[in-house]
Parts: structure tokens; sequence; C-alpha cells
């Protein structure tokens, strides 16, 4: 069973934010500061790419918790009193479901390694 790296999951996790965070700002005509958290934060997961895969533990643990914490901030921006559909909710949405299903990755991966107990995982790129 061929598992996604967790770098490349970090990739597409980052660009998701980037993509639906300038989307959301532009979209916007008030143009809020505060809709170019999640962008920013798709920069600093995508710069962290080239030491999650050399498998730099401390990167990947930083990149983990970081996506969590990012994916909290996207969804509690969104009110559940005055949900609707509208492109600002699915933005918010999508980068949130994004950022929770690459942790869920991330965690997976090292639960599979430390099974293991031996580098197979990525002994195919090292």
């Amino acid at each position: 069973m061929t598992m996604l790296h967790p770098y490349i999951i970090n990739t597409l996790n980052a660009f998701v934010l980037i993509i639906a965070g300038l989307i959301a700002y532009f979209a916007n005509p008030a143009k809020p500061p505060t809709a170019l958290i999640a962008p920013l934060f798709g920069l600093l997961l995508l710069a962290a790419t080239y030491h999650m895969r050399k498998h730099n533990r401390f990167v990947t643990h930083t990149v983990t918790a970081l996506t969590i914490l990012v994916g909290l901030i996207v969804i509690t921006r969104i009110d559940p009193e005055t949900f609707e559909w509208n492109r600002r909710n699915v933005l918010l949405l999508l980068m949130g479901v994004s950022c929770f299903i690459a942790a869920a990755f991330y965690v997976g991966t090292f639960v599979r390694e430390r099974r293991l107990r031996n580098n197979t995982i990525y002994k195919d790129d090292l």
C-alpha cells in the first residue's frame, strides 16, 4: 500500500491555503488584512516542505502543530449563527478541512513509521 509522503500533503495543503486565501481576499471589496492570514501560513508551510522532504522530525512536528492551528483559526472565523453557503464560508471550510486532513495524514504517517520502527516508509526517496 503506497501512502503519500507528508511533504507532498504539505505542498498540496499549502497551495490550498494560498489559492483559497487569495481568492477570499480579492473577492472581498473591503480587502481585510485578516484574509491574508491563511496565504501567509501557506507560504510558511511551503517553505518547510524542503526540510520535511529531508525527514527533519522537528520541522514535521512543527508543521503538524501549525497546520492544526491554522485549521482551527480558519474554522473559527465561520459564525454558526449566521452560516449560509456563500463564497466566504465555502472557502473557509475548504481551507479548514484541508488543514485537518493534512494533519491526519501527518499523524498517520508518524504512527505507521513508529510501528515499523525502520524508515521503510521513506526508503524510496532517501
